[in-house]
């Protein structure tokens, strides 16, 4: 009897290695996941400098660990048995007792001072006024949620920093952490603010972008779905979360805006995306190097926005009170100073989360002539 099952052991071993490697050669690569919103990596081509700098065998590793067969299964199946296991995270984000999905935000390199000086320098060489908002992260927002093991002190570090250098250097900021902090203002499976959450910026930056915010009561909430699985969900593998709701703040008017992208029409609300996996880009279709928001009469003062996707959702309450030219770094390279005298442009919003603002190296374009 042992031996049957011995064998019975050894035969569904080798099926399962076989099958599996064969899988690899029979099913077609994916280029893109639509569960973790991402490009999956290409079989590396192999050349001599790949091989001897160890660069190759790093992306055959990737390869394998993006192509293999039913890897969400997998990946979800490993994130529960992390938590069987009492570990409470997979794949850097944490899962709560309460359903929230929070990334730990690792900030290896930390450029946050190179980054301030390079909002200010640019001030002082432009006309336009700047003020700057940072945002905070899911980790601040729903840090009370936090295992009591977890070294909260540490990400409060670069806050202290935050403080310090806009205080050194005088800039215009909105103080936004404890406003965003203590409000239900954050997606629980995603990284980004709920329209809730906009509103409260747009509330706040009324006055320093010198106009009245629209009373709460003015605005329809809208429920576009319930179905939102954000990026926290979709990297850990915790599918079976509680998924969150988007809802949109609404107002008469608000489908009546020309609304271009790198000279393409888009709409302020791209409802088709919520057909999709990313349905957080039902604000504005998504990322784009540029985007203009106009109400065609010309005679509104132009805001330019520099921005992450936050920017996204805060978009339809501030096209209430400017022309917006929004661009994003992560795509756009053109002269921001050239953009400004060409285009008339007396007030810059930089509007970032605290992890952008820290970490990106592009924020060094506004100093491009």
């Amino acid at each position: 009897m042992k031996r049957i099952f011995d064998k019975l052991c050894i035969a569904i071993t080798a099926f399962v290695i076989i099958a599996f490697s064969a899988a690899f050669f029979i099913i077609p690569d994916k280029t893109f996941s639509d569960k973790e919103n991402r490009n999956l990596e290409k079989y590396p081509t192999m050349n001599l400098n790949e091989v001897l700098s160890g660069r190759y065998t790093e992306s055959l590793g990737r390869y394998f660990a993006d192509q293999f067969p039913l890897r969400d299964a997998f990946v979800s199946a490993k994130a529960y048995a992390e938590l069987a296991v009492g570990r409470g995270e997979n794949n850097g984000v944490i899962y709560t007792n309460e359903g929230i999905l929070i990334p730990k935000d690792n900030m290896a390199e930390i450029r946050i001072k190179d980054n301030l000086a390079s909002i200010k320098n640019f001030e002082i060489n432009n006309s336009a006024d700047v003020t700057l908002a940072a945002l905070p992260r899911t980790i601040d927002v729903f840090s009370e949620h936090l295992p009591s093991f977890y070294p909260k002190q540490e990400d409060l570090v670069i806050w202290k920093q935050f403080d310090a250098i806009t205080t050194e250097l005088d800039i215009d900021c909105a103080h936004l952490y404890e406003l965003l902090c203590e409000s239900d203002a954050y997606y629980k499976t995603d990284h980004h603010y709920t329209s809730y959450g906009a509103y409260l910026v747009y509330k706040a930056l009324g006055e320093k972008l010198g106009y009245s915010p629209k009373d709460e009561k003015f605005f329809k909430r809208e429920s576009a779905t319930k179905e939102f699985c954000g990026t926290a969900m979709r990297s850990s593998g915790f599918y079976l979360a509680p998924k969150d709701e988007i809802v949109l703040f609404r107002y008469d008017g608000d489908t009546e805006y020309t609304v271009t992208s790198d000279s393409e029409k888009i709409e302020l609300y791209d409802f088709s995306k919520l057909d999709t996996t990313d349905k957080y880009a039902v604000f504005l279709s998504g990322n784009h190097a540029r985007v203009d928001i106009a109400d065609g009469s010309d005679k509104r003062e132009k805001l330019l926005i520099i921005r992450d996707s936050f920017a996204d959702s805060i978009a339809p309450f501030l096209a209430l009170h400017f022309d917006l030219v929004l661009i994003d770094f992560r795509y756009y390279s053109d002269s921001v100073a050239e953009l400004i005298s060409s285009e008339g442009i007396s007030k810059v919003l930089v509007l970032e989360c605290i992890t952008e603002l820290a970490t990106a190296r592009n924020l060094s374009y506004l100093s491009m002539p």
